[in-house]
C-alpha cells in the first residue's frame, strides 16, 4: 500500500497524496486521544507543522480545505497559513477550487432503498444533481434528496423530515458533473480473467463536496463503483478483484485500489499570485504533473 506524500508545495500551500485506507483528518472526539488511527493531517503535521496551527471549520481539522473517503485514495489541498485556508474557502464558495475524480464502475439493474427516482429532476446527460440525508446503520450512507415542492417535500414523501436548508446547503443542490459518460475501458485495461461484468470508466467532475457524493451519485443512476460495499457493491466475483489484482485495477497508468475511486486532479488559484494552478495525477505517488 503506498504511503502519502508532498506533491508540491508553496509558502501557502502544499498538495498531498492520500493513499486509501486513510483517514484526512482524526476522527471527531478521537484526535486528542493518545493512540488513535493515524490520519493525513497526522502524516502532515510532523512534516509541515504549520499546517496545524491554521484554524480550520473544526479544531482538529487545521489546514485541510476538503476531505476524501477513508477509501478513497488521491490529492488533497492544505492550506499553511490562515490567509490561504480563508482564500480556500472562498473559492470553494464560488465554485472556484475544481476537482477531477475517476472511478470504476458496473451496471446494476435494481434501484437500492431510499433512494429517488433516478429521473426525476436531479439527473440528466452530464450532470447529477441532489442534496444528501444520512441514511442506514449508524447514519454510515447517505441519499439522494430532491425538493420538488414548496413544503420541503423529498421524493420519499416524507413531508418535513428533511429540511431543505440542512440537505442542500442553503438550497444549493451538490452535483457531479459527467465529463466520460458509461466509456469502455481502455485496451490495456488489467483485470482478472474471471470477472463476467464489463466495468465501465467514468470521468467527474465537482467543485463543491459532500460526504460520499460521487459513490452515492453513481449509484443513484445504476452505475455503483467497484466494490464499494456500501452502495451496492457489485456481483460478488467482482470482488475477486481483492485477490487476483492485489487490491488494484489498472486504467490508464492509475491503478485503482478495492473501491475504484480516485482524485485525479485539481484546479484552483494559488492564494498569493492568484495565478491558477493545475495539479494531475498519473499513477499512485508517482509521476505527477503539475502547473504552477
Amino acid at each position: 500500500m503506498p504511503s502519502p506524500s508532498i506533491v508540491d508545495e508553496t509558502p501557502s500551500y502544499a498538495v498531498l497524496f492520500k493513499p486509501p485506507r486513510v483517514h484526512t483528518v482524526p476522527l471527531k472526539g478521537e484526535a486528542s486521544r493518545a493512540g488513535h488511527e493515524p490520519s493525513l493531517l497526522d502524516w502532515c503535521g510532523k512534516r509541515l507543522p504549520q499546517v496545524l496551527a491554521v484554524q480550520g471549520k473544526h479544531p482538529w481539522e487545521g489546514g485541510i480545505v476538503h476531505r476524501l473517503d477513508y477509501e478513497t485514495q488521491g490529492l488533497v489541498l492544505v492550506a499553511k497559513t490562515q490567509a490561504a485556508l480563508d482564500s480556500f474557502w472562498a473559492q470553494q464558495e464560488k465554485g472556484f477550487i475544481i476537482k477531477d475524480y475517476g472511478a470504476l464502475a458496473a451496471k446494476r439493474e435494481d434501484l437500492l432503498p431510499g433512494f429517488p427516482p433516478v429521473f426525476s429532476g436531479g439527473v440528466d446527460a452530464c450532470r447529477i444533481a441532489s442534496g444528501f440525508r444520512p441514511y442506514g446503520p449508524g447514519r454510515k450512507a447517505v441519499r439522494p434528496v430532491l425538493f420538488p415542492l414548496g413544503d420541503g417535500s423529498d421524493f420519499s414523501m416524507k413531508p418535513g423530515k428533511w429540511k431543505k436548508k440542512s440537505a442542500l446547503d442553503q438550497g444549493r443542490p451538490y452535483v457531479t458533473e459527467i465529463l466520460e459518460p458509461y466509456g469502455q475501458l481502455p485496451r490495456h485495461r488489467v483485470l482478472p480473467k474471471q470477472v463476467s461484468v464489463e466495468p465501465v470508466y467514468f470521468r467527474l467532475r465537482i467543485k463543491r463536496g459532500f460526504r460520499h457524493q460521487i459513490r452515492c451519485h453513481l449509484a443513484w443512476i445504476g452505475y455503483p463503483i467497484l466494490n464499494d460495499t456500501l452502495y451496492g457493491g457489485l456481483p460478488r466475483d467482482v470482488v475477486s478483484l481483492r485477490s487476483h489484482c492485489s487490491e488494484r485495477v489498472c486504467v490508464e497508468g492509475l491503478e485503482f485500489p478495492v473501491l475504484g475511486l480516485i482524485a485525479q486532479g485539481m484546479r484552483f488559484y494559488d492564494p498569493v499570485s492568484a495565478e491558477p494552478r493545475h495539479y494531475t495525477q498519473e499513477r499512485i505517488a508517482i509521476p505527477w504533473k503539475s502547473s504552477r
